[in-house]
């Protein structure tokens, strides 16, 4: 639920965290010229200090890379960088 609130009202997200001191009006500015801004809500169950099997889970998808190294070529004679997806 949390996850369609920001969705549907980023202005909410982005008053957050300017009153948190967290983003500058500058920042929210730019954010809006973007077509996704990143903002994603977790909304699933609390995850309690005492279960470590959920704490682990949570704690290796945050340090996971978001893409392979190896999957990425640089072309330096145009200039751009080609990414190999495993399909």
């Amino acid at each position: 639920m949390a996850a369609g609130i920001v969705q549907q009202h980023p202005l909410y997200m982005y008053t957050y965290l300017l009153e948190k001191g967290k983003i500058t009006q500058d920042m929210i500015s730019l954010l809006d010229k973007w077509r996704h801004t990143g903002f994603n809500v977790f909304s699933g169950p609390h995850i309690l200090p005492r279960n470590e099997k959920s704490m682990e889970n949570s704690a290796r998808y945050l340090i996971r890379a978001s893409f392979s190294l190896e999957r990425m070529t640089y072309h330096r004679e145009i200039g751009q960088v080609e990414y190999q997806s495993k399909e």
